[in-house]
C-alpha cells in the first residue's frame, strides 16, 4: 500500500506568546490529499493558536513557533478541493 500524499504535515510544534507563555507543546497532525481533518477541544485547548501557527498568523498575536516543523505540499494550490 502506498503512503498518501500529504498536503500538510505539522510535527511537534510549540508556540510561545510574548516570549513567556508556552501555549502549545508537541502538536502534530497530517492532512492527506483529499482528506478532511477536524480540530476538537474545549475552551483554551489551543485550536485557534494551532490554526494561526499553520496559517503563519502568530506574529500579529505576538506569538511564535519555537519548535517543530510545518510543511506544505508543493502541489497544493489553495482553495477548496472538489469532492472525489
Amino acid at each position: 500500500m502506498n503512503a498518501p500524499n500529504l498536503l500538510l504535515n505539522v510535527n511537534g510544534i510549540e508556540v510561545i506568546y510574548n516570549h513567556v507563555a508556552l501555549v502549545l507543546k508537541g502538536v502534530s497532525l497530517q492532512v492527506p490529499e483529499g482528506g478532511i481533518v477536524a480540530i476538537l477541544g474545549g475552551n483554551g485547548a489551543g485550536k485557534t493558536t494551532t490554526l494561526r501557527a499553520i496559517s503563519n498568523l502568530l506574529k500579529g498575536e505576538r506569538g511564535e513557533v519555537t519548535k517543530g516543523m510545518i510543511e506544505y505540499s508543493r502541489s497544493w494550490r489553495g482553495g477548496i478541493a472538489s469532492p472525489t
